[in-house]
């Protein structure tokens, strides 16, 4: 087995205790919070140095690398625009989309060029050596996407709506939303192709999108 409950354990562990690292106002406080994180860590070293010389893995595993990366990454998200806004320059909000449409794009060009020489998934020999770093690497790229997207989103929708269309407004994100994840089937029936082509496509969409936005940012920054 990968993992077990003493792993996740550890893993909401080293969460908090760099919540009340960072927020604890006591050396007391900070220190117990450093020996915790200690402990974790150890545990979790423990246990990756003891898994067998192979272990059977899925892909769909690589998922909860996203929420850990939404927690990991929000503090930096908001770091990184608070020290742009002190300086006055921090980017309005549909800018930020477009950079979002941007920064996921690249996610897919990482795939894309990763996936070029390998043969299509109905080919005999599709099996190839692809390092699982590839996958939590776009799934970091995409996460930081998703941090200038969807709450800059939502909060942009409410501010520009009018105040009698808010509650309407909001649905029609949400509706939108939905629409996108389906829509994601769609490189699903691409599948027999070479990967590359799939992961381009997709990169294509998150360009034309970012052109979109940015050929109609004038406007969008009047009422931001």
């Amino acid at each position: 087995m990968l993992f077990d409950v003493t792993d996740l354990v550890a893993v909401i562990v080293i969460v908090y205790a760099l919540f009340s690292l960072f927020q604890s106002k006591t050396s007391k406080g900070r220190l117990w919070a450093g020996v915790l994180i200690g402990f974790a860590l150890a545990h979790l070293y423990y246990q990756y140095g003891h898994l067998a010389a192979e272990t059977a893995i899925s892909a769909p595993i690589f998922q909860h690398f996203n929420p850990c990366f939404v927690v990991l990454l929000t503090p930096v998200s908001i770091a990184l625009f608070g020290w742009l806004a002190k300086k006055g320059k921090e980017p309005k909000a549909p800018v930020k989309i477009g950079l979002g449409m941007l920064v996921a794009a690249s996610a897919y060009l990482l795939m894309a060029v990763f996936s070029f020489g390998l043969p299509a998934t109905d080919h005999p020999n599709h099996v190839a050596d692809v390092t699982p770093n590839l996958l939590v690497s776009t799934y970091l790229i995409l996460t930081f996407a998703e941090l200038l997207l969807s709450p800059i989103g939502i909060s942009f929708v409410t501010k520009v709506a009018p105040p009698k269309y808010k509650g309407m407004m909001m649905g029609g994100w949400f509706v939108a939303t939905a629409l996108g994840n389906k829509l994601v089937s769609i490189p699903g029936h691409m599948w027999d192709m070479p990967l590359y082509i799939v992961w381009g496509t997709l990169m294509g969409i998150c360009l034309l999108a970012a052109l979109f936005i940015f050929s109609i940012i004038r406007k969008l920054n009047k009422v931001a």
